[in-house]
């Protein structure tokens, strides 16, 4: 799949979204089996009649099988490069939640019968081999390759100054947790599987904080610092993208609606003003009983990059303008 999506990344770069969708829709590298692998099936992925995956059904909040899908195609059709690679993500993040889930429901199935389900906690089809799953839907065979959850975790961490030897705290802790749950489907514990796929929960709830707070300080920078049209739609397209599961999360914590309402407005106001972005983030992160220091604080330097005529006062002194102006 990221030889898949290193593809689509190319196609896209190239213009041709018609191949891009091609990838998405058909898949072109990866096989179970005789059949191919698809973004598509991630984006579209719907539990059975019946069965409960609160990390997945908590993402999709309620709504169709297709409305990953819809949003994806649409960003294609708009030949909006960053919004439908950013939201391919999404569907992998989506079938990564479903994995940690139904390995929960395979281990809880075994229990109801240890002497015919032996095979629902093998290492070949069972609980584990799920979390093996998710781990390579987070890892994604290489976290440096075009884009992965773990590359997003690792550049955040970066970004934002949340490492610790080099390492994002994100992907310690993600590492962690998978392989508590590996531990533990083998071990078929259901209690501690349970409260540690809760904490994968909680964990991506702090990648999205991040990613929001990282792309908008960038639409931010690129505003101010007069950078090409294309490098602020990108930038406002990534804060859509971690918006689109970064929400449903914040509703599955139970933080109150109008701090999650504030949060939206701020972030999809005409123009960017980080420091409102900042403020209803540290609102949400106080309202979760987390610290700041978790979620990291921008670094100018790593994410103006390359950029030339640029400083962080100016920077700075926009975002209080747009902040006045808002008033």
């Amino acid at each position: 799949m990221t030889i898949d999506y290193c593809d689509m990344q190319a196609a896209i770069a190239a213009g041709n979204f018609t191949a891009a969708h091609d990838i998405y829709a058909t898949g072109k590298n990866s096989f179970s089996g005789l059949a191919r692998r698809t973004f598509y099936r991630f984006a579209t992925f719907a539990p059975a009649a019946g069965v409960v995956e609160p990390l997945h059904d908590a993402l999709t909040m309620g709504r169709n099988a297709t409305w990953l899908d819809a949003m994806i195609k649409d960003a294609m059709a708009q030949r909006n490069g960053p919004l439908a690679l950013g939201l391919i993500q999404v569907a992998a993040l989506k079938y990564f939640l479903h994995e940690v889930d139904e390995g929960f429901n395979k281990v809880s199935t075994y229990l109801n019968d240890t002497v015919n389900n032996e095979v629902l906690i093998s290492d070949a089809s069972g609980a584990p081999h799920n979390v093996d799953e998710a781990f390579a839907l987070w890892a994604g065979g290489n976290p440096t390759a075009c884009a992965t959850l773990s590359g997003w975790a690792a550049r955040l961490g970066a970004d934002l100054d949340t490492t610790f030897l080099g390492t994002s705290y994100l992907n310690s802790a993600m590492t962690l947790a998978l392989n508590e749950l590996l531990a533990t489907s083998r071990s078929a514990d259901l209690s501690p599987y349970n409260a540690t796929r809760f904490m994968v929960q909680r964990y991506v709830t702090v990648m999205g904080l991040q990613g929001v707070m990282r792309w908008a300080y960038r639409a931010q920078a690129a505003t101010a610092c007069k950078r090409p049209a294309a490098q602020i739609a990108e930038a406002k397209a990534m804060v859509a993208v971690h918006w689109t599961y970064l929400h449903p999360m914040l509703k599955a914590r139970n933080v109150r609606d109008n701090l999650i309402h504030a949060l939206h407005e701020t972030l999809t106001a005409p123009t960017t003003s980080y420091p409102r972005v900042l403020s209803a983030i540290r609102a949400i992160v106080s309202a979760m009983g987390r610290r700041m220091s978790e979620i990291g604080a921008p670094r100018f330097d790593r994410i103006t990059a390359g950029w030339t005529n640029c400083s962080a006062t100016v920077v700075e002194q926009a975002g209080a303008a747009a902040g006045r102006r808002r008033l």
